[in-house]
């Protein structure tokens, strides 16, 4: 098992449907402890995680708050010792109209960056100094295709997951000398329940859509996002950082 004892908090992975859960319930499956952090509930997830055999707890959290990310960081120092691996996962997504850029106002601007920009920031720094103190850790960001492509309609979507790639340049900079990686996982438009949610309201196929776009004509599902967060996490990427693994079936080649 690649992630035999390491202890990993996953944030916004509390939806059994999303893509938090799938790398939750596949680092489980490599040897992990998990902590599932959301400012939802996330029992479910746990309860899952338990019947399969693997160790998790849930922890309420809500990223873009300092104080909560802290909190998130000693409970999972208090009961697991230790932190080896930060999934930032946590994103405003499905809620996210999609208009103009005219019409998007700035409260609609800062509440997206606040989550999906200010939020990783935010569990980065809770974490860091037990990351430091054991002279090791691996941090990996949830960004997205959309960064290439330019997606309209959502600007300040696309902006703020444009801001997790600088954020991870910037980081592995202030974090190599502490044996801590950095590194993001961009993923195209997946088979989620946020993903299907956007679909029924906008009455538009997108994945039926994107399916031709791509090198392999499937829409992905969280679990193919599973795989590479695992490499990301483990010692095989012991010597990468500050890069993006793009995990979009070949419709971007950036």
């Amino acid at each position: 098992m690649q992630l035999q004892d390491k202890v990993a908090i996953i944030t916004g992975a509390g939806d059994l449907e999303g893509i938090g859960a799938a790398i939750a319930q596949r680092y489980a499956k490599e040897g992990a402890k998990l902590v599932i952090a959301d400012i939802q509930d996330g029992e479910a997830v746990v309860n899952t995680i338990k019947a399969q055999g693997g160790e998790a707890i849930f922890v309420k959290t809500d990223v873009t708050s300092q104080e909560s990310c802290s909190a998130l960081a000693k409970a999972c120092i208090e009961n697991f010792g230790r932190i080896d691996i930060l999934v930032n996962n946590a994103a405003m997504f499905k809620n996210i109209k999609g208009q103009a850029f005219t019409e998007v106002t700035s409260e609609e601007w800062n509440a997206v960056m606040n989550v999906n920009s200010a939020g990783p920031f935010n569990c980065i720094k809770a974490v860091s100094p037990m990351m430091l103190e054991q002279q090791g850790g691996k941090i990996i960001n949830l960004s997205s295709s959309t960064i290439y492509e330019g997606s309209p309609f959502m600007p300040h979507y696309v902006a703020s997951k444009g801001a997790v790639m600088a954020l991870t340049r910037s980081m592995a900079r202030s974090l190599g000398g502490g044996n801590i990686t950095i590194n993001t996982l961009a993923p195209g438009f997946t088979q989620t329940a946020a993903g299907k949610e956007i679909e029924a309201r906008s009455g538009l196929p997108v994945a039926e859509m994107l399916k031709p776009m791509r090198c392999l004509q499937k829409t992905p599902t969280p679990e193919d996002l599973a795989g590479p967060a695992v490499f990301l996490a483990s010692d095989d990427s012991n010597f990468m950082t500050g890069q993006l693994l793009l995990c979009d079936g070949g419709i971007n080649f950036n």
